[in-house]
């Protein structure tokens, strides 16, 4: 299974399992949503994740710095909650 990124009423969402192969499809896929003064990104529809989702979070966090922009996550899952905090960085993620 893979991930899907799609714009849908204005919003940024995420669905589907975020693991080393659909993080690497989105990090070489189209970035061109990167782009405005704020970036909000739902992932509601995550169903399943490991540590490559947490570092597909950091990594868009870092592009979106390097771009001047804010990026923010909601509804982010608990199981990728729990992987933050064992990095020590879940205080670093943009989430409300």
């Amino acid at each position: 299974m893979t991930a899907a990124f799609k714009q849908q009423d204005g919003q940024l969402k995420l669905a589907g399992v975020l693991d080393f192969h659909s993080v690497a499809d989105l990090l070489k896929g189209d970035q061109s949503w990167l782009q405005g003064d704020q970036i909000s990104i739902d992932l509601t529809e995550i169903t399943q994740t490991n540590s490559a989702g947490l570092a597909l979070l950091l990594e868009w966090m870092k592009m979106a710095q390097q771009k001047g922009l804010q990026i923010k996550y909601h509804s982010v899952p608990e199981q990728l909650l729990v992987i933050a905090r064992a990095y020590g960085v879940d205080q670093d993620l943009p989430i409300v």
